[in-house]
């Protein structure tokens, strides 16, 4: 059975289950519930860290399904009543890139599931450390930290094993039941940098630990990483470590990567945790590193969607420019087909946004924007699909200057895209040595997401305007 909506603003929710029982390990019937969010990036840390310590971000820092991930995107509709609900909504207005007024249609996440009730299946874990020189000083007191606090989030349905690596791979704790805790912290511990990058020797030997498990469905099984990164032995195309991981991936074996040290490769790790249940986080700091295990772990592990699909018809007149919060998609690309691999329960409900252009003054009243399906299976196997349109609803003809929206939070979604561009124009400005269009478009760029804060009263929204001007100020040219 196949449930459809469609509304006016261009609303639509799309149910996981076909009206049946939830997935095995969610509640059935419960009202409300925590969030969903995409694979992938789970955050923009990494340039949250260069600017406060003083460095100018590379433009591919600023990724947009990260800064997605990092706030709460509702979309309204009616209750959420299954393990997976997506709803969409349109705003129409200005790109800070183009200066241009333009559609962006908004897919919203969010999930029935009770964070009361909620536990979730018995981990297999593969935990390798990169040991290598560049993790010299506070790289590696960090993930010592993090780690112990995720052999604290374990428990005696869990089994785990410790791999570390430099140019070599060694096994430390072969995959065993977590019987001894003090003996695991122990061998933590004990870690000493050393040596060359081999990432791919970690990996092989961690995905080979969590073979020697029997398979089992009710059992999940996750390598989590933590790197800097930066290969130099073995392999060190994007290419092969995407074959690897997706090979793994394949046989059921998924990986988080949580990244350290602020010459950590964000453009690496972007394109390896787009794969089908992988996900990435940077750890920036101790308060980060605390947020993500203390509050995040049993989601960040619990993937509830795969092989999201979005196809996109633009009414005629119309053409789709980019989108925006997609695992291992530049923001730049242009997409009439999108996909996610993976769908993760989240603290937040996240978004995933596709920007049209359109042609003429005037948008009428009742003007068709975009048609299109939506469609995913759930982790149990089970298809669901539904369709979505977008429309202007405004009683007046929108003129090219002014901006409408079908639901208030669209506008901080599109305020959020618009601090992705601005500040990934104006860093590639610097970069390439314009220092003074750099400045221009970052204080542009700070000045609207200031004004989209105040319109929404939004706190986050305030908090990412600050972090704007403080990146304007890092842009401007000397003297000024």
């Amino acid at each position: 059975m196949m449930r459809r909506f469609l509304a006016v603003g261009c609303l639509a929710l799309l149910w996981v289950g076909c009206g049946g029982p939830s997935p095995e390990g969610f509640p059935s019937d419960i009202g409300g519930g925590v969030g969903a969010t995409p694979g992938g990036a789970q955050d923009m840390a990494l340039a949250r860290r260069k600017i406060a310590e003083g460095q100018v971000p590379h433009p591919d820092d600023f990724l947009a399904e990260g800064l997605f991930s990092e706030h709460d995107l509702p979309l309204e509709g009616p209750p959420c009543e299954q393990v997976l609900c997506l709803r969409t909504a349109t705003g129409i207005a200005t790109a800070l890139d183009t200066d241009r007024q333009e559609v962006f249609v908004q897919v919203g996440f969010s999930s029935n599931v009770d964070p009361a009730t909620f536990r979730r299946k018995p981990l297999d874990v593969a935990l390798v450390i990169d040991r290598s020189g560049s993790m010299m000083g506070e790289p590696m007191t960090a993930v010592k930290e993090a780690a112990r606090r995720l052999v604290g989030k374990l428990d005696e349905r869990d089994t785990f094993s410790l791999i570390t690596f430099d140019d070599v791979a060694e096994t430390l704790v072969p995959q065993t039941a977590l019987s001894d805790r003090a003996a695991l912290l122990r061998a933590i511990d004990t870690l000493e940098v050393r040596g060359s990058t081999c990432i791919e020797c970690g990996l092989q030997k961690g995905y080979a630990q969590l073979s020697s498990r029997p398979p089992d469905a009710a059992r999940a099984r996750r390598l989590f990483l933590f790197t800097d990164a930066m290969p130099n032995v073995g392999p060190t195309g994007e290419g092969e470590f995407m074959r690897l991981v997706r090979e793994q991936s394949q046989r059921g074996q998924d990986l988080t990567v949580f990244g350290v040290n602020i010459a950590f490769n964000q453009e690496l790790v972007a394109q390896i945790s787009s794969v089908r249940g992988a996900n990435s986080f940077y750890l920036s700091d101790a308060e980060r590193t605390r947020s993500v295990f203390d509050q995040d772990f049993d989601y960040l592990v619990t993937p509830i969607a795969y092989d999201l699909k979005m196809e996109l018809t633009p009414a005629e007149g119309y053409r789709i420019e980019a989108v925006y919060g997609l695992p291992g998609v530049k923001p730049g690309d242009a997409r009439a087909g999108m996909t996610v691999s993976s769908v993760f329960l989240s603290r937040n409900r996240g978004a995933v946004l596709a920007r049209l252009s359109r042609v003429g003054e005037a948008v009428p009243p009742g003007q068709s924007l975009a048609s299109g399906a939506l469609s995913f299976q759930s982790t149990a196997g089970e298809p669901s699909s539904t369709l979505l349109t977008a429309r202007y609803e405004g009683s007046e003809p929108l003129t090219a200057e002014a901006s409408w929206y079908s639901q208030e939070p669209v506008r901080k979604t599109v305020a959020l895209t618009n601090f992705i561009l601005g500040a990934q124009v104006a860093c590639e400005k610097w970069h390439g040595g314009d220092k003074g269009g750099a400045h221009a478009l970052a204080e542009r760029t700070a000045q609207s997401l200031a004004k989209a804060a105040e319109q929404l009263d939004d706190a986050p929204l305030r908090a990412e305007a600050e972090l704007a001007r403080k990146l304007a100020a890092l842009l401007a040219p000397p003297g000024t």
